[in-house]
C-alpha cells in the first residue's frame, strides 16, 4: 500500500497492478479504454487523470478483488465523466463488470452543495441521501463496497493538492461512513489507512502528538515489544512448536486507535495507555490457536474481561482471531491469535475470499459474513422517502460492538452491546417480538427490556395478541427492531389520527349530523371524502391548524354547500344528497348549514386550542393518567359541555384511545409553538462517574432545559457514552454550542440539532 501512495505516472501504476494480479485480455481492454477516455484530464495534483483509477484497481487488487472488480476499478469513472455509455462496457466487457461499473456511477460523489448539514454546525454529517446510494447498491453486489471503498482510500492518500476545507469535510465524511463499512467488510487494513489518514487532517495536532509520542520512544517500546515476543516465543518452542508452526507479529497501535482509547479512559497523556503494544501470532489450522491460548493463559497473567473467542462465535462479518491482554513485568500487551487464512480474510475482508477461496462468491463464508446487508435492504423498502431515517436506523449496524448470545436450543445470534431481550424477540422472528410476553436469561425468569450479556441463554415467551411497545424504542439497539416498533407506531398513529378528526369534524360540525355515521368504518371514510372532491387527508389534518381550517372548508364547499333551491330542486338526485348518503349520513342535515360557524384558535397555558364558536373552550388541563410532556403528540377531549374543557392525553395513553373510539367529543389541539431549538448530544463519559453530572449541571446553569438522557455505553469499565437531549431559546444557540465544543470538546461524539438535516 506505501508503494500505491507514491504512484505519480501511468506507467507506474500498471507496473505494481501487474505485480498484484495476472493480466488478461479483459483486464488489458478495461485499461486501453480507461486511459483512451480520460485523455487530456488531469487531478487537482496535475498528474494524469488514468493515474487515479489504476492505483484503485491496485487497492482492489491487494484486496483480494477478482478480475471482473478491477475491471470495474478501471472503468468506475468512465460512464460519469467521459462520453463512455454503459451499453458500451457491457458489449466489451459483459453483464458482470457493466453492474458493477453501473452500481458505482450511482453511487454518486458527495459534492459540498449535497451535505445535509446546518450552517451552524461545525461537525460535518455526512449526506443520508448518498449513505443510503452506497448500502442500497452493494445489496445487489456487495463487490461495489470494495471497489468504492478502494476509490475513497486512493482519494485519501493523494489529499494534499485540496484546499484544507475540503481535506477535513472529506476526511469527516470517510470517518463517518467510508471507515465503518470497512470495518463491516472485514477490511481492517483499509479501515486502518482511512482512519489514521482522517484523524490526520481533521485533527492535526493531536495526531502530531502522538506521532511525536511514538517517535520519540520509539526504541523503549520497541525494545520491550521485542522482548516480551522473544521470550513468547521461547514458551512455543518449549511445548513443541517449531518456526514453521507459527509467525509472530509486532506492533504498536496506531495513533487513531491510541487517540480513540484516550478519549475512552479520558486520558491526558499517553503514557496513561496501557495497553500500546500488540502482537499477533498466525498458525496453521485452529486447534493450533486453542494450544497457543492455553500456553500463553499458562505463563503470563490474563486480563479476564478482555478475553474474546472470535473463531469460535465469529463477528458477524466473519472476523476470526482469539483475542486476550495479559501482564508481563509492569507491561500490558494485546494479543492476537489466528490462522494464516483467517489473518487473511481479516485484513482485507470478504473480498479475500473470492482470490483465495475456491467456488467464487457462493462460498458459506462470503454469504456469513455479508449477512449484515440484509438488514439495510429490509430498512430501504420502508424509508425511500426518509434518507435521514435510514441514516439513523443504519448507523445503529455500523458502529457498534457486538455480544453473542444463544437460543435453548444453541442457535448463536449477534447483538450490539446493550441489547435487551426485546431485542432478541426481534432477531428471531419479527412474530415473537411482535407477541413476547416473557423472558428467561440463563434459566431465570426477567424484563423484556433486561440488558443481555455476552453468553447469555435466552428464552421468549409468546402470546396470543401483538402488545404494542412504542414507548421501548429508545431502549431497543438494534435496526431491526425498531425499524419494526416504528412501522407498527406509523400504522397506529395513522388509525388514531383518523378516528380523532373524524371526533374533531363531528364536534365542530354537530354531532347530529354525524350521530347516525358508523365510525366504525373508519377506515372507508377517507376514501369516501376524497370521491366527494376533498384533497385534504384526516392524518394531514391532524398535523396543523392551517392542514385543519382546509379540510373543513373543503367538505363545506364539496359535501355540504349547495343553494337551498337547488337541493329542494334536485333532492335525490343532488351532488349533496348524493354525496351525503355516500359518506353514511342518514339525517336532514339542512339545519346543520348556518353561516357563522367558524374555528376559533385561542392559547391556553402551553397549549394552542382550536374549536368552533359553537363550543369555545375556556380551560385545559393536563390527564393524571400520562403526564404528556413538551413535543409530545396528543389529542384533547372534551369534557362537560355546558363549561367545555379540553383534557389533554398522549395520543398513545390507553384511556385517550378509550375515549376516541367512545365518540368523545374533541378539539383540535397543539402545543403552542416555543422560539426554542432541541439539540441532540452523543456524549464520551469514560470512567469517571461524575462526568454526567457535571454535564447536566453545566447544561442546566446555562439555560438548557434538559429533554432525556439515554445510556448507550458497554457496561464495562473500558467505555461509556450516553445520549443527551436538551433544548435552548433559539437566539442562544451559537452561543451555547460554542461553550459546549470549547469545554467538551474531546468528549462530544455528535452534536446536532433536530433542524439539521441529512439532505441531499
Amino acid at each position: 500500500m506505501d508503494v500505491i501512495k507514491k504512484v505519480t505516472t501511468p506507467k507506474g501504476g500498471i507496473e505494481i497492478l501487474r505485480t498484484l494480479i495476472d493480466s488478461t485480455p479483459k483486464i488489458e481492454n478495461a485499461l486501453n479504454l480507461a486511459t483512451k477516455s480520460h485523455k487530456g484530464q488531469y487531478r487537482k495534483s496535475g498528474e494524469p487523470y488514468i493515474v487515479h483509477p489504476i492505483c484503485v484497481a491496485s487497492l482492489v487488487a491487494f484486496c483480494g478483488g477478482d478480475e471482473a472488480m478491477v475491471c470495474a476499478a478501471l472503468l468506475h469513472d468512465v460512464v460519469e465523466d467521459t462520453p463512455c455509455k454503459i451499453e458500451t462496457i457491457e458489449q466489451e466487457f459483459g453483464q458482470d463488470v457493466a453492474n458493477l461499473v453501473d452500481a458505482l456511477t450511482k453511487i454518486t460523489e458527495i459534492r459540498k452543495e449535497e451535505l445535509g448539514v446546518s450552517s451552524q454546525d461545525p461537525r460535518m454529517v455526512v449526506s443520508a441521501l448518498t449513505f443510503r446510494k452506497i448500502l442500497i447498491s452493494a445489496i445487489q453486489d456487495p463487490r461495489a463496497l470494495v471497489v468504492k471503498i478502494s476509490d475513497r482510500l486512493h482519494n485519501m492518500l493523494t489529499l494534499d493538492a485540496l484546499p484544507h476545507d475540503r481535506q477535513v469535510r472529506i476526511s469527516k465524511e470517510t470517518l463517518a461512513v467510508y471507515a465503518p463499512i470497512a470495518s463491516r467488510l472485514g477490511m481492517s487494513s483499509i479501515k486502518n489507512e482511512l482512519e489514521d489518514k482522517s484523524f490526520y487532517y481533521i485533527y492535526p495536532e493531536e495526531y502530531k502528538n502522538i506521532k511525536e509520542y511514538l517517535h520519540k520512544n520509539k526504541q523503549s517500546l520497541l525494545l520491550k515489544l521485542n522482548a516480551f515476543a522473544s521470550k513468547l516465543e521461547k514458551k512455543l518452542f518449549d511445548s513443541g512448536f517449531s518456526h514453521s508452526d507459527f509467525k509472530l507479529v509486532t506492533r504498536v497501535k496506531r495513533p487513531y486507535s491510541i487517540y480513540l482509547k484516550m478519549q475512552r479512559k479520558g486520558a491526558v497523556n499517553i503514557d496513561e495507555i496501557l495497553d500500546l503494544l500488540a502482537i499477533r501470532i498466525l498458525l496453521k489450522n485452529p486447534i493450533d490457536c486453542y494450544k497457543v491460548l492455553g500456553i500463553i493463559h499458562l505463563n503470563f497473567k490474563p486480563i479476564v474481561s478482555r478475553f474474546k473467542d472470535y473463531i469460535a462465535l465469529p463477528k458477524e462479518n466473519g472476523y476470526k482471531t482469539i483475542h486476550t491482554t495479559i501482564f508481563d513485568e509492569s507491561s500490558v500487551y494485546e494479543v492476537q491469535i489466528r490462522t494464516f487464512d483467517m489473518h487473511m480474510g481479516a485484513e482485507y475482508g470478504n473480498s479475500a475470499h473470492w482470490k483465495y477461496k475456491a467456488g467464487g462468491v457462493d462460498n458459506d463464508d462470503y454469504h456469513e459474513g455479508m449477512r449484515w446487508l440484509q438488514n439495510f435492504k429490509y430498512h430501504d423498502s420502508d424509508l425511500k422517502n426518509d434518507p435521514k431515517e435510514f441514516y439513523e436506523l443504519a448507523k445503529n449496524d455500523l458502529y457498534r460492538e457486538d455480544i453473542v448470545v444463544f437460543s435453548p436450543h444453541g442457535d448463536t445470534y449477534t447483538l450490539p452491546v446493550g441489547a435487551i431481550a426485546l431485542d432478541f424477540a426481534y432477531m428471531v422472528h419479527s412474530d415473537l417480538g411482535d407477541k413476547a410476553t416473557d423472558a428467561y436469561i440463563n434459566s431465570k425468569k426477567a424484563l423484556l427490556n433486561q440488558e443481555l450479556r455476552s453468553g447469555d441463554v435466552v428464552k421468549i415467551v409468546k402470546g396470543d395478541k401483538i402488545i404494542p411497545r412504542f414507548i421501548w424504542m429508545d431502549q431497543l439497539k438494534t435496526s431491526k427492531a425498531k425499524n419494526h416498533l416504528r412501522i407498527q407506531r406509523r400504522n397506529r398513529l395513522k388509525e388514531i389520527d383518523t378516528k380523532s378528526m373524524i371526533n374533531i369534524l363531528a364536534t365542530f360540525f354537530g354531532r347530529s349530523v354525524f350521530e347516525d355515521m358508523d365510525l366504525k368504518d373508519y377506515k372507508n371514510f377517507e376514501e369516501k371524502l376524497t370521491d366527494c372532491g376533498v384533497e385534504i387527508t384526516l392524518t394531514e389534518a391532524m398535523k396543523s391548524f392551517e392542514n385543519l381550517s382546509k379540510l373543513t372548508e373543503e367538505i363545506e364547499n364539496k359535501v355540504f354547500s349547495l343553494k337551498e333551491d337547488a337541493i329542494l330542486e334536485y333532492q335525490e338526485m343532488s351532488l349533496w344528497t348524493r354525496g351525503l348518503r355516500y359518506l353514511g349520513f342518514k339525517t336532514n342535515v339542512l339545519n346543520f348549514l348556518t353561516p357563522n360557524r367558524q374555528w376559533q384558535c385561542k392559547e391556553l397555558e402551553h397549549f394552542s386550542v382550536c374549536s368552533s364558536n359553537a363550543l369555545e373552550i375556556k380551560q385545559v388541563l393536563l390527564n393524571d393518567c400520562c403526564y404528556p410532556k413538551y413535543g409530545d403528540e396528543i389529542i384533547a377531549i372534551v369534557t362537560d359541555l355546558k363549561d367545555p374543557k379540553a383534557i389533554v392525553h398522549h395520543k398513545f395513553c390507553k384511556k385517550a384511545i378509550a375515549e376516541v373510539d367512545a365518540k368523545a367529543p374533541m378539539v383540535y389541539i397543539e402545543w403552542h409553538k416555543r422560539d426554542r431549538t432541541i439539540y441532540k448530544m452523543m456524549f464520551y463519559l469514560g470512567e469517571k462517574k461524575s462526568v454526567l453530572a457535571g454535564l447536566l449541571t453545566f447544561l442546566n446553569r446555562n439555560e438548557c432545559n434538559i429533554v432525556g438522557v439515554s445510556y448507550l455505553g458497554y457496561k464495562d469499565k473500558y467505555s461509556s457514552h450516553c445520549e443527551v437531549s436538551f433544548e435552548i431559546a433559539t437566539d442562544k444557540a451559537d452561543w451555547i454550542r460554542a461553550l459546549i465544543n470549547r469545554k467538551y470538546q474531546d468528549r462530544i461524539v455528535e452534536l446536532s440539532s433536530l433542524d439539521d438535516a441529512y439532505e441531499s
